[in-house]
């Protein structure tokens, strides 16, 4: 349980931080109104691609220990086990594109 909460109180201090550099960055170039310069639109990209990292490649890290763990715990072949661990790479690396596009379409939206 402790490492749970480990993982709750790092993703809210993690969204302390994304919403807060966000919202600096929106209020600093007025994006809220218009004209907005392309730098501003960079600065923003910028900042939701990292943090897109920070939320989603732990998850993806946490699944595949996961993944290993229940193998080992079921007794699997070694074969067996590298070949879960293979379709999920495989699977996870899929599904952390799509929530990567995701987060970016979430959070930067559509922009110039």
């Amino acid at each position: 349980m402790n490492k749970i909460k480990a993982l709750l109180y790092s993703y809210l201090i993690l969204s302390l931080i994304f919403l807060g550099g966000r919202f600096y960055i929106i209020m600093t170039y007025n994006m809220k109104q218009g004209p907005v310069p392309r730098e501003a639109f960079l600065k923003l990209y910028e900042w939701v691609d990292l943090f897109s990292y920070f939320y989603i490649v732990p998850l993806l890290i946490i699944g595949l220990l996961r993944i290993i763990r229940f193998a080992r715990n079921r007794n699997l072949l070694l074969v067996f086990r590298i070949l879960i661990c293979v379709l999920y790479i495989a699977l996870a690396s899929g599904v952390g594109i799509a929530l990567k596009f995701i987060f970016i379409l979430l959070f930067y939206g559509f922009a110039p």
